[in-house]
């Protein structure tokens, strides 16, 4: 995050981790990977704990997750890795889950360095990683695989309040955020929020180029169409999983029938979602964001199929090994304290 802090409730650990390292600190990786009953956290989830007791990532709904801390660091100081049961049957009698459930994490403090670098530099080029977790089960066949995708992205392509709300809702969320805007002040007004990437659009004959893969979504929030009948092309070309574009019913109706004049095909217009969002009676800016927030946000279960533990070295099919075909996303400015952004 801006500033060089860590969100202490994400889904990503690894570059705490490889942060901490670097700064001499000794560190636990603890997994989730098994479930008795009902569990707030998929199989996967994990935590990244230094041996100052400062961590990241979540395990429960705030259950455990101080025990958690206290029982990695001691992990640390022994120089073992361990497997724990906490709620129904574990040694830990005074921690109690709802409903009686029980899960059990592994603690491992011998991870390589070298490996998570490898992961942290996959997942910021945007691509899949996977790390070998100890189970620590007993079976000495048995392996488990941690697959990681990279963080979703939202790119936003817009003028005015909604696309700045879109934007801020989007990074609080935990996305990773671009801005496309051909509006000096749209520009100039998320600029004052660290974290979202901008980039100038010159003009409509003159569009930067969008590389968007499986893990973005894309919201174009024009009331000229003139911008949107010239971006929404270039945009259906790309592996979104989400691509929305603001307005009413009557105006998508009208969006379409001009794109279909331009040559694009029906299936490809069929991707577009209008009016974006969940609801449509929205008025002001943070409505009209919140709702196409909240259908990113749905749209994305089904985008990120595949991620999470794999049991036995099973190969999972949802997840392809993809590689880039082109350069990453050109960025002009970044708002904010850009040196601490990635």
């Amino acid at each position: 995050m801006p500033a060089e802090s860590w969100d202490q409730f994400d889904d990503y650990v690894i570059d705490f981790a490889v942060d901490r390292k670097r700064r001499g600190e000794r560190i636990a990786i603890v997994t989730l990977v098994q479930i008795e009953g009902s569990s707030p956290r998929p199989l996967g989830a994990q935590m990244a704990v230094s041996e100052s007791g400062r961590w990241t990532g979540y395990l429960s709904g705030g259950c455990i997750e101080r025990a958690v801390v206290s029982e990695a660091i001691a992990a640390i100081q022994d120089g073992e890795n361990r497997r724990v049961r906490y709620g129904r049957g574990s040694k830990y009698f005074d921690i109690q889950l709802p409903c009686g459930s029980a899960i059990e994490l592994v603690f491992d403090v011998n991870i390589a360095d070298d490996d998570l670098v490898a992961i942290d530099a996959r997942l910021h080029r945007r691509l899949p990683a996977m790390m070998h977790v100890p189970s620590l089960a007993g079976d000495e066949s048995e392996t488990l695989t941690r697959i990681y995708a990279p963080r979703t992205r939202i790119i936003i392509a817009g003028i005015g309040p909604s696309a700045v709300q879109l934007s801020r809702l989007g990074l609080v969320t935990g996305f990773e955020v671009v801005l496309y805007s051909p509006d000096a002040e749209t520009r100039e007004e998320i600029l004052k929020t660290p974290g979202v990437e901008v980039v100038p659009i010159p003009s409509a004959a003159s569009l930067p180029i969008v590389h968007a893969d499986r893990h973005t979504a894309v919201a174009v929030m024009f009331h000229d169409h003139e911008w949107e009948t010239n971006l929404l092309p270039l945009i259906l070309e790309t592996d979104a999983f989400y691509v929305g574009a603001m307005g009413s019913r009557k105006t998508h109706q009208r969006r379409l029938d001009i794109l279909a004049r331009f040559g694009v095909e029906k299936e490809k217009l069929g991707r577009i979602r209008g009016p974006a969002g969940l609801f449509e009676s929205g008025k002001s800016a943070s409505s009209i964001a919140l709702s196409i927030l909240a259908e990113i946000m749905q749209a994305n279960v089904s985008a990120s199929a595949g991620v999470g533990l794999l049991f036995d070295g099973r190969e999972i099919s949802p997840l392809p090994i993809w590689e880039p075909i082109s350069q990453p996303l050109a960025v002009s400015c970044r708002s904010g304290n850009a040196a601490a952004v990635r």
